[in-house]
């Protein structure tokens, strides 16, 4: 795990420079900034990229070669003692952090952008009003995001050097935890060591987990458990759920034998203090074996069932939804006999309460929405979708669309969220280009947009680029 930990450290702390390559060590700024390592050429008129910046606390700059400098400020605060805090005002394109530099007869100004310049601008109308911040992540680009409700960015970290090519996988899930009065921040990030094993819709990897001040803290994957998980195998970055720090549920796909054929089991792990105390495997429930979507037989390949979102329900039990069937399950946990308590099927609904490949499946009380994204319609649209349900047995009473989103259609990915009588909708990834435009909306109760982010630009290339993952709003 600490070798995972360094991996990762090591591909954030990727520099990217608008200048010359520094000459030796004394033609350098070699600092750290919110504990990041950059060694930044002393070249007038350098711009600097971060990877990571928040407007949440003051930057912090740790300058380990002060002695070097006769002047060195920073945002005009003086640094040759070797630390100073600035404040980040705004983090956007075109504003600056300037550091003003003297060290023997080399001397100049350079800048730092707050925004990497690498980063896509989104185009922010409106203003939100529920309680909470946006936290967006993205399917292709490996960049998170935090926004308030009038859109400015309050956190992002990203990889500069994976940011431009639908080839890489995402950073995805990125999201807040309140445990016990502590704040959490966590998000799924990709393990170099499994790539051979990427496929469609699953992205192995870890789970980071970062302090209140954005600090990496941990990374979580597999902990070995019986003859086919072993220690630090890749987990799944579709969810994520922390009880505390050393307890947690992660899911994977682990091939395995079903009968004469080779599938890729949806698998769940709940650990405590380092040992496993409940694992789940789909390939253990036949049934769900002849349940297949026909809308996914040419894409599902071995990920028959495909695990995308997981709730502890408030009597302990699990909820989850399996996209490639088109089914949500309430699945015992309470006494570990892992046992499917009911299902709810997408297809055997009628009319405006039926769905398809669903993501983000979330119950409150009696109330299930789920972002259903529409694959097996006839008019293949997505919906944010709100059902009502007998909780106890998983019979639908009623429901349909919270809004309208017209034709919109993604195939995949996407997010609904309920808040303070607003609807927040992560629109996910569009099956057409030319359409990718959105990547949140927050609608009010009467179903009118109050916010909305989008791409900008017509370039369909760029567009497909740029579809978010998820977004969900947390308070």
């Amino acid at each position: 795990m600490k070798r995972i930990l360094s991996l990762l450290l090591m591909i954030s702390a990727v520099l990217v420079i608008t200048g010359c390559e520094p000459h030796d060590e004394t033609d350098v700024l070699n600092v750290k900034i919110n504990g990041e390592t950059y060694s930044i050429p002393l070249q007038d008129n350098t711009v600097v990229n971060l990877i990571t910046l928040t407007t949440e606390f003051d930057a912090e700059f740790e300058v380990e070669n002060a002695s070097m400098f006769q002047e060195l400020r920073i945002a005009g605060k003086s640094a040759t003692g070797g630390f100073v805090k600035v404040p980040v005002e705004k983090i956007a394109a075109g504003v600056q952090l300037s550091v003003e530099y003297r060290s023997g007869d080399n001397e100049g100004t350079m800048q730092i952008n707050t925004l990497n310049a690498n980063i896509p601008a989104f185009a922010v109308s409106g203003k939100a009003t529920a309680e909470g911040d946006f936290y967006l992540s993205f399917v292709h680009m490996r960049l998170i995001m935090k926004y308030d409700n009038d859109g400015n960015i309050l956190y992002y970290r990203c990889n500069p050097d994976e940011i431009g090519s639908t080839n890489n996988t995402g950073w995805w899930d990125f999201k807040k935890h309140e445990i016990n009065g502590q704040t959490y921040y966590s998000y799924h990030a990709n393990d170099p060591k499994y790539s051979s094993m990427v496929i469609s819709g699953f992205d192995p990897g870890m789970r980071v987990i970062m302090d209140d001040h954005y600090n990496v803290l941990k990374t979580i994957q597999l902990v070995a458990s019986g003859p086919y998980i072993h220690t630090d195998d890749p987990i799944d970055g579709h969810d994520f759920y922390m009880f505390d720090l050393n307890h947690y549920i992660v899911s994977s796909l682990v091939d395995r034998t079903f009968g004469d054929t080779l599938l890729a089991s949806a698998y769940l792990q709940e650990v405590k203090d380092g040992e496993v105390i409940f694992d789940w495997w789909s390939v253990d429930h036949p049934e769900m074996k002849d349940m297949l979507d026909e809308a996914f037989l040419e894409s599902a390949g071995k990920d028959y069932v495909h695990l995308n979102s997981i709730q502890v329900l408030p009597d302990g039990n699990w909820l989850c939804s399996f996209r490639q069937i088109s089914s949500i399950m309430k699945i015992e946990r309470v006494n570990s006999t892992g046992a499917i308590l009911w299902c709810i099927s997408g297809h055997d609904l009628p009319g405006e309460k039926c769905f398809s490949g669903q993501h983000y499946v979330r119950l409150h009380g009696d109330v299930l929405t789920m972002f259903d994204n529409g694959n097996g319609h006839p008019a293949q649209i997505s919906r944010p979708l709100r059902l009502i349900i007998n909780p106890d047995n998983g019979n639908v009473i009623e429901g349909g669309p919270i809004v309208d989103g017209g034709d919109y259609f993604a195939h995949a990915c996407g997010s609904v969220m309920l808040k303070d009588n607003h609807c927040v909708v992560g629109w996910g990834f569009p099956d057409a280009p030319s359409a990718n435009d959105r990547l949140v909306i927050e609608y009010d109760a009467s179903g009118n947009e109050i916010f909305g982010m989008r791409n900008t630009g017509t370039d369909l290339t760029t567009n497909a680029l740029r579809c978010s993952y998820r977004c969900v709003k947390i308070k």
